[in-house]
């Protein structure tokens, strides 16, 4: 078994890895209240926690000034500011977002070297991102994950419209604003922010009535309107738990 951390793989250093730990679902954040006089409890439920993932691994080299040199090239490729995508080879198509936690202890005995890598992941992993286009103002994409994942929205558009809004089932994104032929609309459900040509206009969003939707698992049907005054493709990445 081997894995991949921000574009690198652990047999680049000759790492053996002996144990992989992945919980099979990511800790769940729930709070129970017991009320006096009651049987059981009333069940507070949350999002989930990150989700931690435990490498144990074992290097070796010739001498232990290589091992130590080995060692510290280690220590550069796995210290990151942010999360990196972190893979294994049993599951190429899917990847979590990683970075490391806490300290890396080595036992080193002469020349060899183990030690367990503590990655703090977000809840889910994830796909390669899917990408459709908006045929006669509809669409229908398919969600593979297991979980539903976050789209992102961009129109293009061809005659001037006084608003865009897309729509699945109940729920949908409105934008009321003078567009005209040309500008580039963004609706970024991840984020939660409309942008017209780069720049923010959120106060263009019905708020009181818009929703920054989900796609669940499975197949989803989109309408965009008004129909033929944009050129709208959706982008997502799908997510597992």
């Amino acid at each position: 078994m081997s894995f991949t951390f921000n574009g690198i793989s652990s047999d680049s250093f000759g790492i053996i890895v002996r144990d992989i730990k992945r919980p099979l679902l990511p800790d769940q954040n729930d709070n129970y209240l017991q009320i006096l006089g009651r049987h059981g409890s009333y069940l507070f439920n949350h999002e989930l926690n990150d989700r931690i993932i435990e490498i144990d691994c074992v290097l070796a080299d010739d001498t232990i000034e290589n091992l130590r040199d080995k060692l510290r090239q280690i220590a550069v490729w796995l210290y990151v500011d942010e999360r990196k995508p972190l893979s294994f080879a049993d599951e190429l198509d899917k990847y979590y977002l990683a970075k490391l936690d806490g300290v890396i202890d080595v036992e080193q005995i002469i020349a060899i070297g183990q030690f367990t890598l503590r990655f703090r992941c977000e809840p889910f992993a994830y796909g390669a991102e899917q990408q459709a286009r908006f045929e006669n103002d509809t669409a229908t994409v398919t969600n593979s994950g297991t979980f539903e994942a976050l789209p992102v929205f961009t129109a293009t558009f061809t005659s001037v419209a006084s608003e865009w809004k897309v729509t699945l089932g109940t729920k949908y994104i409105r934008v009321v604003r003078d567009f005209q032929a040309g500008d580039v609309l963004e609706a970024n459900c991840v984020t939660g922010v409309v942008k017209v040509n780069g720049a923010s206009v959120m106060v263009d969003l019905d708020w009181q009535n818009s929703e920054f939707f989900a796609l669940p698992s499975g197949e989803s049907d989109l309408t965009i309107t008004p129909v033929g005054v944009c050129d709208t493709t959706v982008k997502f990445k799908p997510r597992w738990l």
